[in-house]
């Protein structure tokens, strides 16, 4: 199994990057255990794949909003990793209503409570919606066009 296992989560972390911005969570707990993966961690392997072949005609859809600017979209989870207690964080970015950036990202550090992961998520958030926004600086200067605010969404 070892044999295969570079390649094959390496498989899904192209998916994940180029097309399925819906995985990435899973894909990047398998990616943890990649140079170890045993029994349970194929399965879930092989479970992302026959997802991915099970749904390979479905799309993510963003809704037009009712601004064109920069909207970003954040989460967590409290400790959801049950090794080491830390959280996740996960954030979309869209523009225009087309998703441009996403990632999931396990926290540095543990933190105590829910309200401390949240904010943290948006945290990191907020330095990537900054970092996009002056990105399209540089594409609206050339054309003089009008940058809303970018917004940030979070559930708490």
């Amino acid at each position: 199994m070892r044999n295969f296992a570079i390649p094959t989560v390496g498989s899904l972390m192209y998916a994940m990057v180029t097309i399925r911005s819906n995985i990435p969570h899973t894909v990047g707990v398998v990616r943890r255990f990649m140079h170890n993966l045993d029994r349970p961690h194929w399965n879930v392997v092989t479970h992302i794949f026959r997802y991915l072949v099970g749904t390979h005609d479905y799309d993510i859809h963003f809704g037009p909003n009712k601004t064109s600017g920069l909207v970003g979209y954040t989460d967590s989870d409290y400790t959801g990793n049950t090794e080491n207690r830390k959280s996740t964080s996960c954030s979309v970015f869209t523009y225009g209503g087309g998703a441009i950036s996403w990632r999931s990202k396990l926290q540095e550090c543990t933190t105590l409570y829910t309200t401390k992961t949240e904010y943290l998520a948006t945290s990191n958030s907020t330095n990537e919606v900054v970092w996009l926004h002056q990105l399209s600086a540089n594409f609206s200067a050339k054309r003089r066009l009008y940058r809303p605010t970018p917004t940030i969404y979070c559930d708490s």
